[in-house]
């Protein structure tokens, strides 16, 4: 036994070295694992932090539908893309690129009329009849100058549409606007925890969880305008709609571990 240990020193050194080496890094890989978010401490602060911009909107967004319905659903269909047609000339005439009216959706489905017979017991039995088919067409305008959104809606009215919605005011890139609120609640927490931290004589260890909630702003929604909707109202001032700011705020809701 001896002689095979004094042959193989060598080897044996390496071995040792070797799985020396990989407790080592194995020790080192299970204590970075206790230092990652949720992961179970004991002693734990829990801060809360707001982040809140006020900011004045960049888009609008109205939405409308053209629908009609005719016997035959070829007929209600080329009604409706003539309408639409019309609309988007003149849309594009009052400033609005082509890129900014979207389709939100296109249904075609029949009309029935419902007859119900006298009957003297239940179930009574109740006959439809085939009345035709209804062709709509939704769409949202995104309107960028925001000067222009009372002629956009001028404009509407006057080509007839149905179901005028709007208009509400946000940003283009609303992940943006939400993510620069929640990055000011971030540091609004991690400096409440710094300064718990100090008044309890104890030091930040790492963060247990994270959690955010509340994002978002209030979207103003102005009830649609009867003037606009009117085909009577003919040349009538367009509807006065002030804008103002949004205030955008983001919460969250930070644990850290402490000794």
């Amino acid at each position: 036994m001896n002689t095979f240990i004094e042959q193989n020193k060598g080897l044996i050194k390496f071995i040792a070295l070797f799985v020396g080496i990989f407790l080592v890094a194995a020790t080192i890989a299970k204590f970075k694992e206790y230092r990652y978010i949720g992961t179970n401490a004991t002693n734990t602060i829990t801060v809360s932090g707001t982040g809140k911009i006020e900011r004045s909107p960049d888009t609008a967004k109205i939405s409308f539908s053209v629908q009609d319905e005719q016997k035959q659903v070829k007929t209600a269909q080329e009604n409706v893309s003539k309408k639409i047609d019309i609309i988007t000339t003149n849309l594009k005439a009052a400033g609005i690129e082509e890129k900014y009216i979207k389709t939100d959706s296109y249904n075609s489905y029949p009309e029935y009329e419902y007859n119900n017979v006298q009957c003297f017991r239940a179930p009574c039995p109740q006959t439809s009849t085939l009345r035709g088919y209804r062709v709509i067409h939704a769409v949202t305008v995104s309107v960028k100058d925001l000067d222009n959104v009372e002629n956009v809606l001028g404009v509407l009215g006057k080509d007839g549409v149905t179901d005028l919605s709007g208009p509400t005011f946000g940003f283009e890139d609303d992940t943006a606007v939400d993510r620069e609120a929640r990055d000011i609640a971030i540091a609004d927490a991690k400096s409440q925890a710094k300064a718990l931290a100090k008044s309890l004589g104890v030091r930040l260890v790492r963060i247990v969880s994270f959690s955010e909630g509340g994002n978002g702003y209030p979207v103003p929604m102005y009830a649609r305008s009867e003037m606009a909707l009117d085909s009577k109202a003919g040349a009538a001032a367009n509807p006065s709609l002030p804008v103002g700011d949004q205030s955008i705020q983001s919460n969250v809701t930070i644990v850290y571990e402490i000794q």
